[in-house]
């Protein structure tokens, strides 16, 4: 019962957030206030530079604004066949164990929609260098087993 009211209420977030017509992911501040500052300044004629200030997207949005508010993408994708392009933003968030994940889809350049998975990882853990377990050396392996 308690996976499934979780299951409902994941489900429910990720409608809610991929059916906004701005974004949630500016509070990950993947680009600096300064940068984005910049890009107004440069700009000040831009139809969007109040979502760009605040670090969000909206549909509508031509690519060089998407960067400007959210930096590059981590994965690009062109197909041949359509006229459209696809990037892909991931936000990891290692106490929580989980991923978001955000695709947003480009027709001519401009930003027509975007979609928000969450990944978690259950039972799994992430291990950073400094807190794995020391490496056992063979010869005490190969004792141990003789035991």
């Amino acid at each position: 019962m308690r996976y499934a009211l979780t299951l409902v209420a994941v489900a429910s977030m990720v409608a809610f957030c991929a059916c906004s017509r701005v974004s949630t992911l500016e509070r990950a501040n993947l680009t600096s206030l300064e940068s984005r500052q910049d890009y107004i300044r440069l700009h000040p004629e831009g139809d969007h530079n109040n979502f760009i200030q605040n670090g969000e997207i909206v549909p509508g949005m031509n690519v060089h604004e998407v960067i400007a508010s959210w930096g590059l993408p981590n994965v690009y994708v062109v197909t041949r066949m359509e006229p459209t392009e696809q990037w892909i933003y991931y936000l990891k968030d290692r106490d929580s164990l989980s991923m978001l994940i955000y695709t947003l889809s480009f027709a001519n350049d401009t930003l027509q929609v975007w979609d928000v998975e969450q990944k978690r990882f259950v039972g799994q853990g992430i291990v950073s260098k400094d807190e794995a377990v020391p490496e056992v050396p063979i010869s005490t392996i190969d004792a141990m087993r003789k035991k």
